[in-house]
């Protein structure tokens, strides 16, 4: 089985080494056949630069966009690039060391109990969020709120950017269709999935607040996140 982890960039030169490192111990760990996918948003403070450097030594394939062209695309030209590498399964993982390697045996282990999607849950039994402030938490436990009662989602972590996809559901959900262009994009993508009959498990795991670096998340990107639940409920 092929292993594509898909990772967004824009200034996460103090993380991305140290987190594809770990990665890449995990798949040796566990005889995983993996490679990454970093896409940058031409980063001023020279992430690219440092993942060509990483690519000599790792499996490692970086895209470089020419400015900031938000969350989803970013997700969906990895996902055609891991597609074209004929990826069985591909990953969602923050470049912020948020999000730890060492689950991705767990999420493995989870689709192969006959799932389509597996995503971690920070709010399962076993899941927590470490570093975060009560109004990020606040912010967090809202959108699921809205998630699962305007857009229809039932799953615990709908906002959750650490997920795994079968390649069937990624060349299924016709990605060109996709319309979210921030953090809603984790939600419309498992709402078309689910519309597509795909199924859907949960795995609990621990978040960790970035050390290095600032959160992209801004006021508009979560108006955005509102609205975009209705445009789904709605059908627009």
């Amino acid at each position: 089985m092929k292993i594509t982890i898909v990772i967004p960039t824009y200034n996460e030169i103090e993380n991305i080494g140290l987190l594809i490192r770990k990665i890449f111990k995990i798949f040796e760990k566990n005889k995983l056949n993996g490679n990454v996918i970093v896409v940058d948003d031409n980063s001023p403070d020279g992430t690219a630069e440092e993942v060509k450097k990483l690519a000599k030594k790792y499996k490692v394939f970086l895209i470089q966009r020419k400015k900031k062209l938000g969350l989803g695309s970013a997700y969906i030209k990895g996902f055609k690039k891991a597609l074209k590498l004929k990826s069985d399964l591909i990953f969602e993982m923050d470049a912020d060391l948020s999000h730890n390697p060492k689950y991705i045996p767990n999420f493995i282990n989870k689709i192969n109990e006959g799932y389509d999607i597996v995503v971690g849950s920070r709010f399962e039994a076993g899941g927590k969020i470490v570093g975060w402030n009560w109004f990020r938490k606040l912010v967090s436990k809202v959108g699921n709120i809205v998630g699962r009662h305007i857009a229809n989602i039932k799953i615990s972590d709908i906002t959750s950017g650490y997920r795994v996809y079968r390649k069937e559901v990624l060349k299924k959900i016709s990605l060109d269709e996709i319309k979210s262009k921030s953090y809603d994009f984790q939600m419309e993508m498992l709402f078309r999935a689910l519309k597509k009959g795909f199924k859907v498990g949960v795995i609990p795991i621990v978040f960790v607040n970035r050390k290095f670096g600032k959160s992209k998340l801004s006021k508009l990107d979560i108006i955005n996140f509102l609205i975009n639940a209705f445009k789904l409920r709605l059908g627009v």
